[in-house]
């Protein structure tokens, strides 16, 4: 490669870090375009996590030969300590890639602090010191990937503070509007009616976009906690690295970056309800500690030596099934048990059709007012056309195509088959089918995230679709543009 070659894949890659903050999409851009220079069959990025005994990956693209999402690093064996022999790492623990001899790792550095590491496979020995020059780029994407996710974590918890504060003043009811009470929702409002008056766990189960967390705040609402505050935290959209630190705290200097003493989510719900989205998406580790609190409602602060108490009532919902994790050894069983003392199950969409029509008006009113001061009415036509239509995406797709009908109809009117005709003719009810998933990505060009992003196609948080996609083995750079 010549310099004139060399300067210009380097002048791409620091434009295309700084054009994107999510390095997921970012890495899968730049892999394409390294790959048309230099052998490259494989790239990861691997974040270095804050307590020093796991690399979790970032970000993929390619083939890497005996990868795992996750290694464990023993405290002694450090990225400071990497051996290198001619550039080629034997080093199993860190990147799993033994058997694979043409691999080349190199630590990401950012203001001399360790933040992870570069994977790169490839017969790659003539280029390295190209590859030494990749590395601050990339470790610059890791570091704007970071921030991003903690500024989006912040505005969540203020968010979340604001209406906790706002409730016990009594200035702001939270209570979502139960559509289907008396509907298709009959059983299920007897069972929050039962279970709110107790402090018991709950699971409500149900497909993604059916109401789970209504049906969390209306138990809430109607508990002895309802002058308390309710707090929802998307297990699923937090990186591994960081569950410990968002669900019980850290103290100042716990890690980099930890520049004060923060109180997680336990603490911001005490006296209330904390729904933990999406359960089944929490790391070992994190199960451990979870089930510590909802046995003695007691919890450490990452960094922390003391032990803080906590009163709150646990909501858990999930789309999973738990049993079939639990058999897996993904869910721990004793956690199950815990959690499932109440198990509430919502019917999807498709299954209460009775209901669609009150919902579809309800949602033309609300987004009638809110975009044109005004309510907007459903023509007969509408009504049918939405009957009709099957709802992979539940109440969240119906909220959102009547919105989108709104919108088009510009306040005169719902565009209800204008608003339905822009979606994909076909979707899996679920964001863990493989199928739809790739369909997604292929329709979506390979983004995961916005608003014609792959994830809210499907329907899911964008955190919560990159981690099945790992579990799945399933690359977003497969399918961007070339």
């Amino acid at each position: 490669m010549s310099d004139h070659e060399r300067l210009a894949l380097l002048r791409d890659v620091w434009r295309e870090v700084s054009r994107h903050l999510e390095i997921g999409e970012s890495t899968a851009v730049l892999a394409v375009r390294i790959a048309r220079e230099l052998p490259l069959t494989g790239l990861r990025i691997r974040r270095y996590e804050a307590e020093g005994t796991r690399l979790d990956t970032a970000a993929a693209w390619g083939v890497l030969l005996g990868d795992n999402a996750r290694s464990v690093l023993t405290p002694s064996r450090t990225l400071e300590g990497w051996t290198r022999r001619g550039r080629v790492v034997q080093e199993p623990a860190l990147v799993d890639v033994a058997t694979e001899p043409d691999v080349y790792v190199g630590p990401l550095l950012r203001d001399g602090v360790l933040v992870g590491a570069m994977v790169f496979a490839g017969d790659l020995q003539l280029h390295t010191a190209l590859l030494d020059g990749l590395l601050e780029p990339f470790a610059t994407a890791l570091a704007n990937d970071r921030r991003l996710h903690e500024l989006a974590r912040l505005k969540e918890a203020a968010e979340a503070d604001r209406t906790a504060l706002l409730q016990r003043l009594g200035r702001q009811d939270i209570a979502d509007t139960v559509v289907g009470a008396e509907g298709g929702l009959r059983t299920v409002m007897a069972r929050v009616e039962q279970v709110a008056r107790t402090d018991a766990p709950v699971l409500v189960l149900g497909e993604t976009g059916a109401g789970k967390e209504v049906v969390a705040r209306q138990i809430h609402m109607r508990s002895s906690r309802a002058k308390g505050p309710f707090l929802r935290v998307n297990c699923g959209a937090i990186p591994q690295d960081l569950v410990d630190s968002e669900l019980f705290g850290h103290e100042k200097g716990a890690f980099t970056g930890a520049v004060a003493q923060r109180k997680g989510w336990f603490e911001r719900a005490d006296g209330g309800t904390l729904f933990l989205d999406e359960i089944g998406e929490l790391p070992a580790a994190a199960q451990v500690r979870l089930l510590r609190v909802l046995q003695d409602g007691t919890f450490q602060r990452v960094g922390g030596q003391g032990t803080n108490s906590v009163d709150v009532r646990i909501v858990a919902a999930t789309h999973r099934n738990l049993p079939t994790l639990v058999r897996d050894g993904k869910f721990r069983q004793d956690l199950w048990y815990r959690v499932s003392v109440f198990p509430i199950e919502l019917p999807a969409l498709r299954e209460r059709k009775a209901d669609i029509p009150v919902l579809a008006q309800h949602f033309a009113q609300r987004a009638g007012e809110r975009l044109f001061g005004v309510p907007l009415e459903l023509s007969q036509d509408d009504m049918r056309v939405l009957q009709a239509y099957p709802w992979p995406g539940n109440v969240r797709e119906l909220a959102a195509v009547i919105e989108r009908a709104a919108i088009l109809g510009d306040g005169k009117g719902l565009a209800v088959v204008a608003s339905l005709g822009v979606l994909p003719a076909q979707r899996a009810p679920e964001g863990d089918d493989p199928d739809a998933i790739r369909h997604a990505l292929e329709q979506c060009h390979g983004r995961i995230e916005g608003p014609f992003g792959a994830a809210a196609t499907l329907g899911v948080n964008a955190n919560t679709l990159r981690s099945r996609m790992r579990k799945l083995g399933i690359e977003w750079g497969d399918y961007r543009k070339r």
